[in-house]
């Protein structure tokens, strides 16, 4: 085993979930390696669904500019590399090596002091991603928030713009069964006098956040009030759009990513990008926005990874994504037959994904998410009329193509089945790790 595959699997090691849902722990580690957090500019991300789209799209538009931009979200497709970036460029092994190391020892010193120290996984690596964006200087960062926001471990900076993609029901025992609750904790990113923007958001949780922004004297930008797209049309496997705001329009704008929810996650992008810009003073022209668009390249999110066959890779994971995923496959391909391979996470909302995947026109076949313990097993799947079970992804690609090979297929239900499919059709990692 290399010293970086002993790295990645040390970094695993750690714990997932901590006793208590604060930031004590983060900031001391953080403290030991210098407030390495305190140093940056940043866009603070959270939503239930497109946070890592409008990271990578805001990311993408600033580089543009200019800027050498930091990005970190979660999970990674590939690679664990992936998971922090700077100027799309995924951390060197040799680098995660020793930053890891230098974050170990800011550990190692604090439980000398108290032995019974520790830190989960996430905050380790949330840790290691704001010292070495720190440590190489870049101009900015996009940090994706990994569940909520308010206990959040990103929630320990003070961003030059906060955003809040979408607001629905997902990973409920740590968020709650409302709209209101989800929202509420979501809000906890939004700090005094920071801006914020907001995608589309039902009327709960847009109280939630009115009464936010006015609590901390916030300003706030909704898409489809202060911004928004329109003249949208599919071209290619891709979209073209104008987006508008008070500064005026953006005519012919292209995007290489499927799904009306891109739009609106591109105009929460540039809306957030040109606030970044704004707020630093420094210059971001069309020609960037434009230019850092047609450049977005985000796997997993209805991507096409092969023509004949026609099979595509979506990471939809709740009944929000779902939808999405649904009314993009309509527009798409109209009422052109196909297969949905479906893999779901058994703590996630099983029945009502099964149900809404079942009631389309296409077919589903259900498979479990492969080397995953929260993989919901076939006979957690709802039993329904018409869907069939395999005993994993491989032998239900494989019946596809034996059957029904002239047809399109689409893998979805969970980012881990995509990643799983993904690395083996398209290569391997090379270090054995799973997401």
């Amino acid at each position: 085993m290399s010293e970086y595959e002993e790295v990645v699997a040390a970094i695993h090691a750690f714990p997932r979930l901590a006793k208590t849902g604060g930031h004590e722990r983060i900031l001391a580690l953080l403290h030991a390696l210098g407030d390495p957090q305190q140093r940056g500019r940043y866009i603070h991300i959270t939503g239930t669904n497109g946070k890592g789209s409008v990271a990578t799209m805001a990311a993408q538009i600033l580089e543009e500019s200019g800027l050498t931009v930091g990005l970190y979200t979660s999970p990674f497709i590939m690679r664990f590399n992936e998971r922090f970036m700077i100027d799309h460029d995924p951390i060197a092994d040799a680098e995660l090596v020793a930053a890891y190391h230098t974050v170990a020892g800011a550990l190692h010193q604090l439980q000398n002091a108290q032995p019974d120290f520790g830190v989960t996984e996430f905050e380790f690596i949330t840790a290691l991603a704001f010292w070495w964006f720190d440590s190489r200087g870049v101009d900015a960062a996009v940090i994706e928030v990994g569940i909520g926001g308010d206990t959040d471990s990103t929630n320990v900076i003070t961003p030059t713009v906060s955003v809040i993609t979408s607001v629905g029901l997902d990973h409920q025992k740590l968020l709650g069964n409302t709209l209101t609750s989800v929202a509420t904790h979501k809000a906890g990113i939004i700090k005094s006098g920071v801006p914020v923007v907001t995608g589309a958001l039902p009327p709960e949780a847009e109280a939630v956040i009115a009464a936010k922004t006015q609590a901390t004297g916030s300003d706030w930008a909704r898409f489809d009030h202060e911004f928004s797209t329109t003249h949208a049309t599919l071209s290619g496997w891709g979209q073209r759009f104008t987006y508008l705001d008070p500064d005026g329009r953006l005519d012919g704008l292209t995007l290489p990513l499927l799904g009306t929810y891109q739009l609106s996650n591109a105009a929460v992008a540039i809306r957030s990008a040109k606030w970044f810009a704004d707020r630093i003073q420094w210059p971001l022209t069309a020609a960037d926005i434009r230019q850092g668009l047609a450049k977005v390249h985000w796997p997993g999110r209805m991507e096409k990874i092969s023509d004949d066959p026609l099979i595509v890779l979506d990471g939809a994971h709740n009944p929000q994504g779902i939808h999405g995923l649904v009314e993009t496959l309509d527009r798409v391909f109209g009422h052109q037959p196909m297969t949905l391979i479906a893999g779901i996470l058994k703590d996630k909302a099983v029945a009502t994904i099964v149900a809404d995947l079942a009631g389309t026109h296409h077919r589903l076949w259900l498979v479990p998410v492969p080397d995953n313990p929260r993989a919901a097993t076939l006979a957690d799947y709802p039993p329904l009329e018409g869907t069939r079970e395999f005993a994993s992804w491989q032998e239900a690609l494989a019946a596809h193509l034996s059957e029904y090979g002239d047809e399109p297929v689409v893998i979805t239900g969970s980012l881990y089945l995509v990643s799983a499919v993904r690395q083996e059709l398209l290569g391997g990692l090379g270090s054995g790790e799973q997401a």
